[in-house]
Order: C-alpha cells, then structure tokens, then sequence
C-alpha cells in the first residue's frame, strides 16, 4: 500500500509541475532567441545535419518529443522539439530551399536552460559545419571593436 501511494504521489508531483511550466513554457515569438541564415546545402543536407544536432543536444537523456518534416519536393523542412506534458514547442528549426543548393534556416529556442542563445549559436555552427556540438566552438565574424583592437597591436 506505501508504495501504491508513493507512485501515486510522484505522479502527481510530476503532473502539477508540469502544468506549471506550461504557463511559461515554449517559444515567444519576437522575445526568444533566434537566428536566419542562409548555408549552401540542399535542404535534405541541411535537415540532416540540424537533425543530428537535434538529437545530440536537445533531447539526450530527457527523451523530449521531437516533431519533423520534410515536405516530398524537399524544398522545406522543420523540426521541433517539444515539452513532454504540454507539447509546447522548445526549439524550432525552420528550413525553406532559395535554390538548388541554397537553404535560408530560421533557428528559434525557448530562451531557458539548454534552449538559449548558446543552443542557437550551436544550432547554427552545427548546420554550417556539419559538426553536432552543444557548445558552438568556431569563431563568428569579427566585430569593429575587435578590428580596432587588432589594429592597435
């Protein structure tokens, strides 16, 4: 009887906490980080490796569901990462062909824990790259401040 009343209880537990977060939970238009870019990839080469990223970095351990497409033409794609209890959407990556081997991206992320600025900047580097990391390692482009810096060595 204990144990039917704490599985119970932990039940309950993880319910209420998960319509708690549901109020505050999933992604904000115009407020939540985000990115476009253009990256010479087919959209298929691009769903792949934002797919491997995804996989890699944003759902792990969590097993957080995962809704993606790629339309029969290829010529869009998206995936989305979702909040288990509420299917609020966590992570966005939207892909849309400009040409044969051009693809804009559209990355948008929650803007909490693991799905902030850093998980967008790595979403990025992944799909330019083709590296999955969850830490984005290769250097954007250089800012005046620091051209002015080097200058004055």
């Amino acid at each position: 009887m204990h144990k039917v009343l704490k599985n119970s209880f932990v039940r309950a537990t993880g319910l209420i906490c998960a319509l708690a977060l549901a109020g505050c939970a999933g992604i904000k238009p115009g407020e939540s980080p985000s990115s476009q870019f253009t990256v010479p990839l087919t959209v298929k080469q691009t769903y792949d490796r934002a797919m491997a990223q995804t996989q890699y970095c944003l759902v792990t351990n969590d097993n957080f569901p995962v809704k993606a497409d790629i339309t029969a033409d290829g010529q869009q794609a998206q995936i989305e990462v979702l909040m288990t209890f509420t299917s609020e959407v966590m992570a966005r990556v939207d892909m849309q062909a400009l040409s044969a081997n051009s693809t804009r991206v559209d990355v948008q992320m929650w803007g909490e824990n693991v799905w902030n600025q850093s998980a967008v900047d790595a979403m990025q580097a992944a799909i330019q790259f083709g590296v999955p990391s969850c830490t984005n390692y290769f250097p954007g482009p250089e800012t005046s401040n620091q051209t002015i810096i080097k200058r004055r060595r």
